[in-house]
């Protein structure tokens, strides 16, 4: 890789992550010398059921989704996309299997954390622990909304929320995934997506 392309990616890394809590210079530099380079094809999986998260991954091109299935059918719960932090966070933050899978939809490129490198930089930077505590405190907080938004509106409502806040990835992810993590079923959906402007 370039120096040139290295450079891209970190600048924006930092850019992401300053938006939840800027570290100082020697924190930083410590952080990125622990990334490593990751790429998955698409349809890889990343993580699968009973497999343990080791990395957290910093998503730079790609996008990657997460599921499990139930008589077959996938039941998607999140999707993730550059600049973010992609992973099963139960399964990396305990160290234990996951209950479901993590699976790129397009060629995907990250950075990597390992758990044992988070961990020591966690000892010499406290600035580096309230940082993932406050990504971890915007995650919990997201899937409680998310949750809040599956019970509490209307199909059509989800659909426009998803519409505003996402509407990129109706052009980057296969609708019916999209119409899983709504739950919305495939044949309302196509109406909605032909009906409504986007």
């Amino acid at each position: 890789m370039s120096a040139e392309q290295r450079s891209a990616d970190l600048a924006g890394i930092r850019s992401y992550l300053d938006h939840f809590h800027a570290l100082e210079t020697t924190a930083w530099h410590d952080l990125t010398d622990a990334l490593r380079e990751r790429r998955f094809g698409k349809g890889e999986v990343i993580t699968g059921v009973g497999d343990i998260q080791r990395d957290l991954l910093f998503i730079l091109e790609g996008v990657q989704y997460s599921y499990f299935l139930k008589d077959d059918k996938p039941y998607v719960m999140a999707f993730t996309y550059p600049i973010s932090i992609s992973g099963i966070p139960e399964s990396f933050l305990s160290q234990q299997p996951s209950t479901y899978t993590l699976e790129t939809i397009s060629a995907t490129r990250a950075r990597a954390l390992p758990h044992a490198d988070l961990m020591r930089l966690f000892d010499a930077h406290p600035s580096i622990e309230r940082l993932l505590r406050k990504i971890t405190e915007v995650m919990l907080i997201a899937a409680a909304h998310g949750r809040y938004r599956q019970v509490s509106t209307s199909v059509e409502e989800r659909f426009q929320q998803f519409a505003q806040q996402s509407a990129h990835l109706f052009q980057l992810v296969p609708h019916k995934l999209i119409a899983s993590y709504l739950g919305i079923h495939p044949t309302n959906f196509s109406k909605l997506y032909n009906s409504i402007r986007i």
